[in-house]
């Protein structure tokens, strides 16, 4: 299979990043969030406010999505709508494992979570639909940050604070975590934001980029082996379940 054409996988990752920005950008912002020098950054703008997916201030030089981008009927999955796609499947899961499932997505510095299903034993358990989550230290917040268009820019500006012994706030450390998770399409936390918990993420690809995390949370003697990797039935089983997933939300959209 012939691999991403460079050029194009660049102009997605800008009209995203301007797509996404409260407002109108300036080049160098632009080139130092994506990751590409001024000249080549601007090379790509200069063609995509000739083919109308960008707008230039004239007097300011910032830019701004164009004429093209804002016509286009963009549908966005709400928790409730991954809810909806995953109820069923995470459920399964949860009975199939014997832990507990969380579905997250990016907001902002943080994952929140959209969908947990409880662990299917009599422990004491509060749901937890709601709440937000540090990106350096769950597998889940690893995750969306790695499949996230303005990760650079948070890769720069996260506050990496420590919760465990085990957080890691070495910020070329998690860079390159973020780039084995691209790779490898999985992320793991070992007692990194909770010491009694891990956590392993696998990506459910939703609209525009958008990625949600779909992940299994447990005792770290439960999810990962002594090499610090999940056991390769407990992998498949979230891989099966991420795929359903992704087929009930294509159905949505």
């Amino acid at each position: 299979m012939p691999g991403s054409i460079q050029a194009i996988v660049r102009a997605t990752a800008i009209v995203d990043l301007i797509a996404r920005s409260d407002r109108p950008m300036q080049l160098r912002e632009i080139a130092a969030d994506v990751g590409l020098s001024k000249t080549t950054a601007h090379g790509i703008l200069r063609t995509l406010v000739d083919l109308e997916y960008l707008d230039q201030d004239d007097e300011a030089g910032r830019y701004s999505p164009g004429a093209r981008l804002m016509s286009q009927e963009v549908v966005e999955l709400d928790g409730n709508d991954l809810r909806s796609a995953a109820m069923p499947w995470a459920d399964a899961l949860a009975s199939a494992t014997g832990l507990s499932v969380l579905m997250t997505t990016l907001e902002g510095q943080e994952a929140r979570i959209v969908h947990h299903v409880f662990r299917p034993d009599d422990t004491p358990q509060t749901l937890r639909v709601g709440e937000l989550l540090p990106l350096h230290a769950t597998g889940c917040g690893k995750l969306v940050l790695a499949y996230s268009p303005l990760r650079e820019r948070l890769l720069r500006n996260l506050t990496l604070e420590r919760f465990t012994r085990g957080t890691s706030t070495d910020r070329a450390g998690l860079a390159a975590a973020i780039e084995r998770i691209r790779a490898e399409g999985i992320a793991t936390a070992n007692a990194e934001c909770d010491p009694d918990l891990a956590d392993v993420a696998v990506p459910v690809h939703g609209g525009r980029a958008n990625v949600t995390a779909l992940a299994v949370q447990g005792p770290p003697e439960e999810l990962l082996t002594r090499q610090g990797a999940p056991p390769a039935d407990l992998l498949a089983e979230l891989r099966r379940t991420a795929d359903a997933v992704q087929q009930s939300l294509d159905a949505i959209r």
